[in-house]
């Protein structure tokens, strides 16, 4: 029976956390190479682009590198050699932005998927990508379950890709454009300085109805849609965070695997697309490692659920309130009530919000206006139990009797993310040694080894007989084959036939024999070792698809190959109306969050959409309403 294959594409700063991704049950790792991804600063060598790969084959786990970003004309050359590099080193899948790429050689072998940044939002332009060759696009993250349905209804042999777990951008992707406006960071050129984690201020008519991190989203989970997202056609859940580090991507893995693993054994007609068997020694618990609270108000239309206005730092879990503090000596000593559940250990990181140094609207620092979150570590427990504990902390902690105190880091959780063994990932194998006499007193030893992905490989030695040499016992020879090849592998089944009481050979010729049989059938390599190259060129002018659109946003188009792309696709690059009314051209920022709607009252309820502006940065903007589609827009004076 033909499973359909589900992925979990775990995201990799560089190789230690694409190690733990893989380890933890992770079928595919996305990681930036050595430039063009939309994070700038998760950039790896190709060297360390090569081990994910040898690691990651291992186990079926697929390699998918993100050149993402929008090209300059002197930067085509550099992305071509980049790809260049990249099959070299085994890797199966580019993440890709600029349709410039379409238009350079692509080694066989590799996929192209087409990044959340090339803003997919209509069918027609998903038919466009699925025409040049486009096997998995990753859907925007304000894609709701109807939405996602007909995708996959349209195109069901184009792989969607899912945003599960991780950090929201309140703008759609691709085109926003405020961090570029602001401060010269472009988003399409992975740089984007996180303007909608600033504190701002919300205006109607001149009058402040709102200050604080207005546009701050929660984080987004999906893991409890798996049934809903399968059914509308999803078949790889990503998780975000390749600026993460390797215990917030161990963690988050795990957590998605066994959401994974759970729905597959209620449902036959799937399995993950990897193999290997990954043992968890910790507890995985995604409220334990960096969040802003959880949402999943995009996939299910509740945006009232989406923003966390108070802070985009990671607060933790409430802990306690504190009862007193007093100072003792060089320390703090601070007793607080706490529920039976919660256990607090030295090296804990505590939080607690901070009221705003100034409430005065006229403040021209914003920040000084809203709350902000301090913390210290636990130095010690002087005592606990189910009601209170009595913690000392290095240092003054001036703190009121009934603050809030939570939980940021637990020095226990992150031990046992740490620890040796905390994550285990092994491909079992079946090994077969037959023992044939081949003429007079000549034999052969031959080696079948095959893996439970079906990878098979076998080599022989001869070998004389030799009674002075002597006859290596049945035992001995069990004890030498069932070594296995590394940390990765784990022999399942021994089968020895033949004339074994003639096997008169060194120990180490059967070693060496073992290991590169073994190393012929587990380590995969690289898939992409041929030069050949996709049949699609650029040249071939007349087979280009029509661009769904008639014109595209010029910000959108950084260089000579693809505009003239676009233009051979039927489209026009540049917005000709320059008028303050051209919402898209003016528009720096579009989102299905909508602040109206938010802390005014949506025109659908018969409220007034007109009037309302946002201060941030510095600048202040005015925000636009399409009602028909429920889109915000956040639009320069």
């Amino acid at each position: 029976m033909n499973r359909t294959k589900l992925e979990l594409l775990a995201p990799a700063k560089d190789f230690t956390s694409a190690k733990n991704a893989i380890l933890c049950g992770a079928d595919a790792v996305f990681i930036g190479g050595p430039a063009f991804g939309a994070r700038a600063d998760a950039t790896n060598k190709i060297d360390d682009i090569k081990k994910v790969c040898m690691l990651a084959h291992r186990f079926g786990v697929k390699v998918h590198v993100t050149l993402n970003t929008l090209l300059y004309d002197e930067e085509l050359k550099r992305a071509q050699e980049i790809i260049y590099e990249l099959a070299d080193a085994g890797i199966d899948v580019l993440i890709v932005q600029d349709l410039s790429i379409f238009s350079f050689d692509i080694p066989k072998g590799i996929e192209i998927h087409a990044s959340t940044q090339c803003c997919i939002d209509t069918v027609e332009k998903l038919k466009f990508y699925e025409s040049l060759g486009v096997s998995q696009v990753v859907l925007p993250r304000e894609f709701t379950f109807d939405k996602i349905k007909e995708f996959h209804e349209a195109c069901p042999k184009v792989r969607l890709e899912a945003f599960i777990l991780g950090a929201l951008c309140v703008g759609v992707s691709g085109i926003c454009h405020i961090s570029d406006y602001l401060k010269g960071r472009s988003a399409n050129r992975g740089s984007c300085a996180q303007i909608c984690r600033l504190p701002m201020q919300l205006f109607h008519n001149g009058k402040e109805i709102a200050v604080g991190h207005l546009m701050s989203l929660k984080d987004n989970n999906l893991s409890g849609h798996i049934d809903e997202l399968v059914a509308a056609g999803v078949t790889s859940f990503k998780i975000e965070g390749r600026l993460k580090d390797k215990n917030y991507v161990g963690n988050t893995t795990a957590y998605v695997n066994s959401k994974l693993d759970s729905f597959i054994s209620k449902h036959v007609d799937f399995e993950r697309a990897s193999y290997g068997k990954s043992s968890i020694s910790f507890n995985a618990d995604i409220n334990k490692t960096f969040n802003r609270g959880f949402t999943d108000g995009l996939f299910t239309d509740n945006k009232k659920s989406l923003p966390f206005a108070l802070t985009p730092k990671f607060l933790g879990p409430k802990i306690g309130t504190v009862v007193s503090v007093k100072r003792k000596g060089k320390e703090t000593e601070i007793t607080l009530s706490t529920s039976a559940k919660k256990s607090l250990n030295k090296g804990d990181g505590l939080t607690y919000i901070k009221e705003p140094a100034s409430v005065r609207t006229d403040s021209l620092n914003i920040s000084e206006r809203v709350p902000s979150v301090e913390g210290f570590r636990i130095n010690s427990v002087a005592e606990q139990n189910s009601k209170t504990a009595v913690i000392n902390v290095f240092g003054s902690v001036m703190l009121k009797s009934g603050t809030i105190l939570y939980k940021n880091y637990d020095a226990d959780f992150e031990k046992s993310l740490d620890a040796k063994n905390s994550a285990v990932r092994t491909v079992s194998y079946d090994l077969d040694c037959s023992v044939k006499h081949k003429e007079e007193s000549l034999y052969t030893l031959s080696l079948t080894a095959k893996d439970e992905s079906g990878h098979i490989a076998s080599d022989s030695l001869d070998f004389e007989f030799n009674s002075e040499l002597g006859v290596i016992g049945r035992d001995k020879l069990i004890s030498t084959l069932s070594k296995r090849l590394d940390e990765y592998s784990v022999l399942n089944s021994l089968s020895i036939t033949g004339d074994t009481d003639r096997l008169s050979v060194r120990l180490s010729s059967i070693n060496e024999l073992r290991r590169k049989v073994l190393s012929m059938c587990l380590d995969h390599g690289g898939v992409n070792s041929e030069s050949q190259f996709i049949p699609f060129k650029f040249e071939k002018e007349s087979f280009l698809p029509k661009y769904p659109n008639g014109k595209v946003d010029s910000r959108l188009v950084l260089n000579s190959v693809a505009k003239r792309f676009y233009e051979v696709c039927g489209t026009k690059v540049g917005l000709e109306d320059s008028s303050a009314d051209n919402l898209e051209k003016n528009s720096v920022m579009v989102c299905k969050f909508c602040l109206i709607n938010e802390y005014g009252t949506c025109s659908k309820l018969g409220g007034k959409v007109s009037g309302y502006t946002l201060g941030v940065s510095g600048k202040t903007f005015k925000i636009k309403v399409d009602c028909k589609n429920c889109f915000m827009h956040i639009v320069k004076e």
